[in-house]
């Protein structure tokens, strides 16, 4: 019985290819294949379409594993003249759409799984991980990769909450801005200074109630830069800081009680 599946119907990133050979070895998988001659390739300088050859080169890139083998892809590629006389590039490597991206040695595919295992597990876990699934990377690597992807914009919320932490205790301490309603971080600044932070409340508009610290450089940054916001103290600094001034006799009420304790008889 004769199947009738092909090859790009299981490996659909290669359809753009023609596939010359495919050799399993071992716990690898080895597929030869290269760009065909008739299609023209896109300049990444200017845009403009070309099909003038300079040579042929091969790259070697991992994709996902099949059938619990590694897949390794030899794809010979072409470097083309770029035929706009304007252009900064005199010559360029064509690219294959969901095979290849510049300086990457990984599928997109593949890279998405390692970009997974990464946000998930980050280095030493996230690499013992990815041996299991045939794609062997060092733990660096695996951080590397976790250091590149984008962090993904997030809304300001309307309930910001802004406080202290320490890098090194005594020596050296950062800012860090939460959503006050769910307590997810918003961002993390590297200094507790007035104006990082004012500088970030301004190019984040957006927010009507500020949570902060009792430091009294956080709410003259919310004031310099959002005077028109709602200022919540934390509770519990103003009730130590309350706490402090009773002991120390400069609360209010503590100097009444000792004014009228002084003018009874045998007051002091």
């Amino acid at each position: 019985m004769v199947c009738a599946i092909r090859l790009e119907d299981l490996l659909p990133q290669l359809a753009a290819v023609r596939v010359d050979r495919v050799e399993a070895s071992g716990d690898l998988l080895r597929i030869a294949a290269r760009t065909r001659d008739d299609a023209a390739a896109v300049c990444p300088g200017c845009g403009t379409e070309s099909d003038w050859v300079h040579s042929r080169y091969v790259r070697h890139v991992a994709d996902e594993a099949v059938g619990g083998r590694a897949v390794v892809i030899d794809l010979s590629v072409r470097r083309l003249y770029c035929e706009n006389s304007d252009c900064p590039k005199t010559t360029f490597a064509e690219q294959v759409a969901g095979l290849t991206v510049r300086y990457q040695r990984r599928t997109p595919a593949l890279q998405h799984v390692v970009n997974a295992v990464a946000v998930a597990l980050a280095g030493s876990a996230g690499a013992r991980l990815l041996a299991v699934l045939h794609c062997a990377l060092s733990w660096v690597t695996v951080l590397n990769c976790l250091m590149r992807i984008p962090v993904p914009s997030a809304a300001v919320p309307r309930v910001l909450g802004i406080d202290e932490f320490a890098l090194r205790r005594g020596h050296r301490y950062a800012t860090i801005i939460i959503d006050a309603a769910t307590g997810a971080r918003v961002d993390v600044l590297a200094d507790r200074a007035k104006e990082p932070v004012a500088t970030w409340l301004r190019k984040n508009a957006g927010f009507e109630v500020v949570c902060r610290d009792g430091a009294g450089s956080f709410a003259q940054a919310i004031t310099d830069a959002a005077p028109h916001v709602v200022q919540v103290a934390d509770r519990w600094q103003c009730a130590m800081r309350r706490l402090c001034a009773v002991r120390r006799g400069e609360s209010k009420e503590v100097q009444d009680l000792l004014a009228r304790l002084s003018q009874q008889p045998g007051g002091s």
